[in-house]
């Protein structure tokens, strides 16, 4: 064989490699394609497809706002725009509101076009009546959710020192309204050195209970909202609050929320102390202002800013401040860690029994652990 003929050979040869080589590599991405059948009528989970092709099994947890909430198996509870959504199929009874307040409840089948029950097969609305999801209470599906959150710190040595923060929030949904619900507690104590005992130097709770009615995509009314608040440091022994307020959203972005609230209400303050001669007590109307501002970081840390203002009588503080900010970061499912910082601000202090006037401001950082239910 010549040396030419030994060239075409080799050539000849190497070709049939490729070809081989190429045609096993086919086989194998036809024996590793990810098949996925998802139910028609789901029995087990709930399931979400993404206008991406990502397909989520889970559970449904609401829809308000344009945002859908979905408790994934695997990767959380997630927030995805209703925009991104392709498909939605649920396991449970779900009742939906439409644009012109009508309820329905059935086994959801959403499409890009059209929301029908697999359990009602005539019944069909357009996609772009739907104004609110929640949990049915035809269903067996949960209607109350909620995080706790706790921080801890504690200092030893030559000098002790403990100090707790807890707060838990709740929320009860349906397709027409929402119960909120929210408790901050914070406890802190420090050795005195003279006697080595423990003394207390702050404790304080607040209480805040709301209804909400849901008008339309953008527009809410609190009715009502309830406030409880103590703090002895404070010269506060009992402080009740009852109003109404109208909300608006400002902004329902991906990863962006921004709402408002105001109302009037009325307020009960009993002290702790007063000077000679000074009311035990004081009843004051209330202008309340509130905004709440949440913007996604990353994917994983989320800023939030939750604001309120309290326009009270001179004899219950002038004008009450409470403002709380921080970020969450997500560390496994249903657990994150919290950077906060809690600011509470009286214009005009209430004096005690010895005409003394507590600090017009207190200020709490935390850092604890927050988990979702």
């Amino acid at each position: 064989m010549n040396f030419k003929s030994k060239v075409a050979m080799t050539v000849l040869t190497a070709i049939l490699a490729s070809v081989t080589t190429f045609s096993a590599l086919a086989a194998d991405s036809k024996v590793g394609s990810w098949p996925m059948e998802v139910p028609e009528v789901p029995t087990k989970y709930d399931w979400l497809l993404t206008k991406k092709g990502e397909i989520l099994a889970g559970e449904l947890v609401s829809m308000y706002q344009d945002t859908v909430e979905f408790d994934s198996e695997e990767a959380g509870l997630l927030k995805i725009d209703l925009e991104d959504v392709r498909q939605i199929r649920t396991k449970n009874v779900m009742s939906i509101r439409q644009d012109d307040n009508t309820v329905l409840d059935g086994q959801l089948i959403i499409t890009q076009d059209t929301v029908h029950f697999a359990d009602q097969p005539g019944v069909k609305i357009p996609r772009s009546m739907l104004l609110s999801i929640a949990p049915s209470e035809k269903s067996d599906q949960g209607l109350w959710d909620g995080d706790l959150s706790i921080g801890l710190n504690f200092k030893s040595g030559n000098s002790e020192r403990f100090d707790y923060t807890a707060q838990l929030n709740a929320r009860r949904l349906t397709s027409t309204d929402r119960i909120l619900f929210s408790y901050t507690g914070l406890f802190s104590e420090v050795e005195d050195p003279d006697t080595e005992e423990n003394v207390k130097t702050e404790e304080n709770h607040r209480i805040l209970a709301s209804y909400d009615w849901f008008y339309s995509r953008k527009v809410f009314f609190r009715m009502p909202q309830v406030e409880y608040y103590t703090d002895e440091f404070k010269n506060i022994a009992n402080q009740a609050t009852i109003g109404v307020a109208a909300g608006y959203l400002i902004a329902d972005e991906s990863g962006f929320k921004w709402d408002v609230f105001a109302g009037p209400s009325v307020q009960y303050t009993e002290f702790e102390q007063v000077a000679v001669g000074e009311d035990e007590d004081d009843t004051s109307p209330v202008i309340i202002l509130g905004t709440h501002y949440e913007r996604d970081i990353t994917n994983d840390i989320e800023f939030y800013f939750d604001y309120r203002a309290k326009f009270v009588s001179e004899e219950s503080g002038s004008v009450v401040h409470n403002l709380e900010t921080g970020i969450e970061i997500e560390v496994i499912k249903d657990f994150d860690i919290e950077l906060k910082t809690i600011i509470d601000h009286v214009k005009e202090p209430i004096a005690d029994e010895n005409d003394e006037i507590p600090e017009k401001t207190d200020v709490l950082f935390v850092v604890g652990l927050k988990y979702s239910f």
